[in-house]
């Protein structure tokens, strides 16, 4: 085992966490050798935190936040001096947060700072391009609903948490999209973006003494704030639950998913030996038992992900229409196996092997190694280094696996997405409640 070069995985990671005067929480993490460095600024709102009138403003709002500001008043003005020099901006929107980043030449971190500071504080919201933007995000929505395993994926977190934040479509939904106005926009901006709740990194290439002043610089900025309460969501322990959409299709996509753990909970590593015994590789328990033996699916594999205060685990597959019954029911099949047999020493041992070594090439990107502090300061967690993480994953047993398995994927627990031809939910329901 590739045990033996576990030592060599620092145990240690240099970074530095202080707050402006104005509440603005910095993280700066130098990384040496290399030229480049990354900014990221994180607003602590997202759409778990949206009314259903309102469902995808936050995801809008990151959109028009690239419109212009009142010191450079278009997105060509905005994102000239770092496309000029070679960089690249972007951002994204989840349920808990908004993030803008850029990445450039650490000669120009300059820009990159002014860059976020105006768009955290100077949007304008141009009129005319509200309007226009209107119809970007409208045709977003219409990519991501005509490709199979996005609208799987949509349906499944829709029976998951039903009818609350956390099951809506982020980037909301047509109709809403069309009715919100430029002025609600405007509102949500000042309610969200201020500085106490946002956290801005700065990973790289870079001298601390001036990137400290270059923050101070952008970033000093004094706005009346109310405090934000995080929305919890109601998890729905209600038995099987099925959302099927019908369509003229030749191909079934379904996604089954469970409620897990959430980021930092003890059984997290667990999670991670589980999704990689059934989805890791080419000798997974999924891709020989369901791709290789049945020959019924091209594309099929689990996967997880954990939040402030909740966590998902899922598997997807696409299947030919007229076997997607018996391919999911081999999928439930596989899946009761973690619940009923004990995993063997030599497969627990590979698949530990396996995560080690993914570890240890992940190194060769510099960010990987600073990766952990961000989810350690948005979840207000200590930091796990990645020997500790590695070494979590080593002590889960077999005994572990069989205990979470059981725990999570239940009757109560296991909800179904499904885009189809043809079925109906209760042809599902049967199969999936023999988990």
């Amino acid at each position: 085992m590739l045990t033996n070069y576990l030592k060599q995985i620092p145990d240690k990671i240099e970074y530095e966490q202080y707050n402006l005067d104005n509440g603005l929480t910095v993280v700066l993490a130098p990384i040496k050798n290399i030229f480049t460095v990354n900014a990221e600024l994180f607003v602590k709102v997202g759409a778990q935190y949206e009314s259903k009138n309102l469902n995808g403003i936050s995801h809008f709002l990151e959109h028009m936040s690239f419109k212009g500001t009142k010191n450079k008043p278009n997105h060509s003005l905005l994102v000239k001096d770092i496309d000029d020099n070679g960089g690249r901006q972007n951002a994204g929107t989840g349920h808990e947060n908004t993030s803008y980043y850029a990445h450039i030449g650490f000669e120009y971190l300059n820009y990159v700072l002014e860059f976020l500071s105006d768009i955290f504080t100077n949007c304008i919201f141009p009129e005319q391009e509200f309007q226009k933007e209107k119809g970007v995000v409208i045709e977003e929505i219409r990519m991501y609903d005509d490709q199979p395993q996005s609208k799987a994926g949509s349906l499944m977190i829709e029976a998951l948490y039903g009818d609350q934040p956390a099951g809506w479509n982020i980037a909301g939904t047509e109709e809403n999209i069309k009715k919100i106005t430029r002025n609600q926009l405007i509102n949500y901006y000042h309610k969200y973006y201020h500085p106490k709740n946002a956290v801005l990194f700065v990973v790289g290439n870079f001298d601390k003494t001036s990137t400290k002043k270059l923050i101070k610089k952008y970033f000093s900025i004094n706005i009346k704030t109310q405090k934000i309460k995080f929305p919890k969501v109601k998890l729905l322990l209600d038995g099987p639950r099925v959302n099927v959409f019908n369509k003229d299709i030749k191909e079934s996509h379904f996604v089954l998913g469970f409620n897990a753990f959430k980021e930092f909970d003890k059984n997290i590593p667990i999670i991670s030996i589980i999704n990689s015994l059934l989805s890791s590789g080419f000798n997974s328990r999924l891709f020989l038992n369901i791709r290789e033996k049945l020959g019924g699916t091209y594309y099929i594999h689990s996967g997880s992900y954990a939040m402030y205060d909740r966590g998902v685990f899922e598997l997807a597959a696409g299947v030919n229409n007229n076997r997607t019954e018996e391919i999911l029911s081999a999928v439930i099949e596989e899946i009761k196996r973690l619940k009923t047999e004990k995993v063997s020493a030599e497969e627990l041992n590979k698949v530990k092997n396996r995560l080690l070594s993914a570890t240890l090439m992940n190194f060769d990107n510099p960010y990987f190694a600073t990766n952990p502090i961000y989810d350690a300061v948005l979840y207000n967690h200590k930091v796990l280094t990645h020997r500790q993480r590695i070494n979590n994953l080593l002590r889960v047993t077999s005994d572990d696996i069989q205990k979470i398995s059981n725990q999570i994927f239940t009757v109560k627990n296991i909800k179904l997405g499904i885009l189809t031809n043809g079925y109906k939910a209760k042809q599902f329901e049967k199969i999936i409640a023999k988990i």
